[in-house]
């Protein structure tokens, strides 16, 4: 058994709904007190000074708090990215260092590092993907969000990290996690996200994948707990190992190419199993 199916069935033994719930309000009240507005600094957070536009300074003690909190409410709810975000934030600090690696050595990642690109479209830029060919990655991106009536411009901001550079790093991933869906031909059914938390953590080497992959397929129904450890698990663990940094691509460069041709480029290849069935059909993995 894999390390993430042990883990989640031990938590799976031990975590009741109630017990979550209760925690989860808990850890909300928690988390308020410190990312309201209103928010009063403590003694050590008030001697830090932010270090970007979005930076809260916190402890890490406040973090903790942060993660935890993130972490319970994001399972009462997947589908709330805003907890997912926070959890990310709360628990990266000190996981970057595969990421840097990644960018320094690759000239593409170099220039993101530089230059540092915001994904952004005007309403005509954005209306220009759905009349790119058909089999285009733009035409596809496009497709993809459509489809799913998600958009580019919701990620939240990074607010946590406490480097700067560090912070756009996880504003990039964050930023670009609608390209991953498009690349690896993923929706947004819970089963599907998991999978490219999965995919994501591999490459990135980011906590908060692990964290989700962990405890996420708790909330998936049994057929669907089977299929994301029968196939998407073993899959997103290989890809996500073997394919191209996705942190190093310039993916606004791509949307005018082949998504096939980017595909082989990145190195990877999609699931059969997931392949198998129509988006409709595998959106029913959704929570209800």
């Amino acid at each position: 058994m894999s390390l993430v199916g042990l883990v989640s069935g031990v938590a799976r033994r031990v975590a009741t709904p109630a017990a979550l719930a209760g925690a989860a309000f808990v850890a909300a009240k928690a988390m308020a007190a410190f990312t309201s507005p209103d928010a009063k600094a403590d003694s050590a957070r008030s001697m830090m000074k932010p270090l970007y536009e979005t930076h809260k300074p916190s402890t890490t003690l406040q973090k903790a708090v942060i993660a935890t909190g993130s972490a319970l409410m994001g399972f009462g709810d997947p589908t709330d990215g805003s907890h997912i975000a926070a959890l990310g934030d709360a628990t990266s600090n000190g996981f970057f260092g595969k990421m840097r690696e990644q960018m320094i050595s690759d000239p593409t990642g170099r220039r993101i590092l530089k230059e540092r690109p915001q994904i952004s479209f005007t309403p005509e830029q954005w209306e220009a993907l759905a009349k790119l060919p058909e089999g285009s990655f733009g035409h596809a991106y496009y497709n993809q969000m459509k489809r799913n009536g998600i958009s580019w411009s919701t990620r939240p901001p990074v607010r946590f990290v406490d480097n700067e550079e560090d912070a756009y790093m996880l504003l990039r991933y964050r930023q670009c996690h609608d390209f991953y869906h498009t690349i690896l031909d993923l929706d947004i059914s819970v089963v599907e996200e998991l999978a490219i938390k999965v995919f994501e953590w591999r490459q990135t080497g980011l906590p908060v994948g692990l964290i989700a992959s962990v405890f996420g397929p708790l909330r998936l129904p049994p057929h669907e707990k089977a299929r994301f450890f029968a196939h998407y698990l073993p899959w997103a663990m290989q890809c996500g190992s073997q394919a191209k940094p996705i942190i190093s691509v310039y993916w606004e460069e791509m949307l005018e190419r082949s998504v096939d041709e980017v595909r082989k480029e990145m190195r990877v290849w999609l699931l059969p199993e997931r392949n198998s069935v129509t988006h409709a059909e595998n959106y029913t993995a959704a929570v209800q």
